[in-house]
């Protein structure tokens, strides 16, 4: 038998919506990657991050829609694996991306991170050592490294043979993404990374099946905001959110344009998504606010004081119900 020949790198359609698998669309915007302002966008992201193989995109459109039936805008040419692999592994340049996550393993991160585990631990209900995570995208592993250290069972998926190196290295039960079907969790945890499924209304289902009654899925995801007007009425911009400095940097309505930057946020969410996918898969909303149990350092009052500052953010945040794309949800049953 011949081999498979090598997968041509390129894109796919999507030709209904890949959460509810409707065919009633809107087609929000369209532009080739080649032109403006499609390429100085696709540009301008990738400009520090690796290089952009422009003959792989010169032949694609960048489409976003949005379903009529679940509300979910996204993009109807997705990359195929090959492509996926180019813009992972050259687009976003290895070492790029080391040196970010790398910047990110900070005392005040790992505090941060550590503080959102012990209000997901206590959502479920168990302490920690009985708690089995299994962490879908580990990335770096930022989140996994801390839950294991907190006491919790932590398996977890990733691409690349590097990653889960990096994750067994650290004590982590790397797994392929195959075995999840068999497997049950008390607390599946998703950060930045439901947005770039090609499927992912059959992803949601496949890991909402693996929740033990009263189990956690936390899905953190980019805000959308008004993108469904926005798109119509201004079109995309010529510059990432990535190269502008993130989304402290570009506040209001521009934040919502990158919940759809072009070859790697191909979902975007709203509330009536997400609650149309815990409907049709058993669970329930109980929470849209990302919330954190606080430390406080007595070693000087300078400490104190920043201290207190970081409880009355998360005060306001409880008062607002500031929602920015989170989202918990619960098999209560």
């Amino acid at each position: 038998m011949m081999p498979d020949p090598t997968p041509i790198p390129g894109f796919a359609a999507r030709p209904c919506c890949p959460v509810c698998e409707g065919g009633d669309t809107l087609r929000l915007y369209a532009a080739p990657y080649r032109e403006e302002p499609v390429r100085s966008l696709v540009a301008s992201n990738y400009a520090d991050q690796g290089i952009v193989d422009w003959p792989l995109l010169e032949d694609a459109e960048f489409v976003v829609e949005q379903c009529r039936r679940c509300d979910l805008v996204y993009q109807s040419n997705v990359p195929n694996a090959a492509l996926l692999e180019v813009i992972y592994t050259r687009m976003i340049g290895s070492a790029a991306l080391d040196r970010s996550e790398t910047a990110l393993l900070t005392l005040d991160n790992f505090q941060r991170i550590a503080g959102e585990f012990s209000v997901l631990f206590t959502q479920v209900g168990k302490p920690p050592a009985q708690i089995r995570m299994l962490d879908f995208g580990m990335g770096h592993g930022r989140w996994a490294r801390v839950a294991r250290a907190m006491g919790a069972t932590v398996f977890a998926t990733e691409i690349g043979e590097d990653k889960k190196r990096l994750g067994r290295s650290l004590g982590i039960e790397m797994i392929e993404d195959d075995q999840i079907d068999a497997m049950d969790f008390d607390l599946v945890h998703t950060e930045q990374v439901m947005e770039h499924l090609v499927h992912p209304g059959r992803d949601f289902s496949r890991l909402a099946r693996t929740l033990q009654p009263g189990g956690v899925l936390k899905i953190a995801i980019p805000y959308r905001g008004r993108l469904d007007t926005l798109l119509p009425d201004r079109g995309m911009p010529r510059v990432a959110l990535y190269a502008a400095g993130g989304a402290r940097a570009m506040p209001g309505d521009m934040e919502a344009f990158a919940a759809v930057q072009p070859l790697e946020h191909l979902n975007a969410f709203s509330r009536a998504t997400i609650a149309w996918l815990a409907a049709e898969n058993g669970l329930e909303i109980v929470a849209e606010t990302r919330r954190r149990s606080i430390s406080i350092d007595t070693a000087s009052p300078a400490a104190i004081a920043r201290g207190a500052k970081r409880v009355g953010v998360e005060l306001a945040k409880a008062a607002m119900r500031h929602r920015i794309g989170y989202y918990l949800l619960q098999r209560l049953s």
